[in-house]
């Protein structure tokens, strides 16, 4: 583990490998099946390397502490709802978004490889952190992805990014990501997304009670992916159509080390240790 400075603010770049192993058994030793924690490290550590910490490994605790008062289920059985050729809507039975999000993206990339477009509706999830991590699953597969989330508040009530989206490479490139949070977007928008998230879930988010612990609120998502092959555009793509708001990504299997702030290393030394796990950072 290497001590640096950034903005002010200390760091230190722990091994990937041992970042992974630590997560994902705190995860396991909640009762979450090995596979599904995986999924959901990885997406943590995915936006730990895009510098959103809000939804990296500094999360991990308070998903912990939502287990353990029973606001969260590690063994949510992810439900589907309606299968057709291009949709999906599924219940995610109040288990980790990242899980619920991650896999529903998957299956929307299989529709859309298929068809041109697959939409998958997700309800009775929890959230699942960076939205952008979810949209770049389909990117890593050459499709454009997009991913809404009905309504996310942070401890303090304030709203929270509510859509992302990604373009795929074109030859030579690095794919590229945007993100808009529902001030930026205005009102009317922030009802198209609803409606599109919770109106097509069949729920009404409105009306739900907002929990004091974030990670502990009902969500709904909305993931789509498109294959631009299927237009006959896929080679001029991001080359003609990204915008100065879009950020080139690279791939996060480049970076064996991720950047963590201090205090979120020496907490999760800390848990590490209560379970006996040995560090190797």
């Amino acid at each position: 583990m290497d001590s640096e400075t950034s903005d002010s603010a200390s760091h230190v770049r722990v091994e990937r490998a041992a970042l992974e192993l630590v997560a994902g058994k705190l995860l396991q030793r909640k009762g979450m099946f090995a596979a599904e924690a995986e999924i959901v490290v990885h997406r943590m550590i995915e936006a730990d390397l895009m510098g959103r910490n809000r939804d990296g490994v500094g999360s991990l605790p308070d998903f912990l502490d939502a287990m353990d008062l029973g606001d969260i289920d590690p063994r949510a059985r992810l439900i589907t709802v309606t299968d057709a050729p291009a949709i999906a809507v599924l219940d995610g039975s109040t288990g980790m978004g990242h899980v619920a999000a991650s896999r529903g993206m998957l299956m929307a990339v299989e529709k859309a490889k298929s068809g041109g477009i697959g939409n998958v509706i997700i309800r009775n999830s929890r959230p699942g952190g960076d939205l952008a991590t979810i949209a770049a699953l389909a990117t890593s597969q050459g499709l454009i992805g997009l991913v809404h989330v009905s309504m996310e508040l942070d401890s303090e009530g304030n709203p929270l990014e509510n859509m992302a989206w990604s373009l795929p490479a074109a030859t030579g490139l690095k794919p590229h990501l945007s993100r808009s949070n529902r001030n930026a977007l205005g009102g009317e928008m922030s009802l198209l997304f609803g409606t599109l998230c919770s109106g097509l879930a069949g729920v009404d988010s409105h009306s739900r009670k907002r929990k004091p612990v974030w990670v502990a609120n009902v969500v709904e998502y909305s993931v789509t992916a498109i294959s631009p092959e299927k237009f006959g555009q896929a080679d001029s793509l991001l080359e003609k159509w990204q915008t100065p708001e879009m950020v080139p990504v690279a791939p996060a299997e480049e970076k064996p080390t991720v950047p963590l702030l201090l205090p979120v290393a020496e907490r999760l030394a800390g848990l590490a240790t209560k379970i006996k796990l040995a560090l190797t950072w």
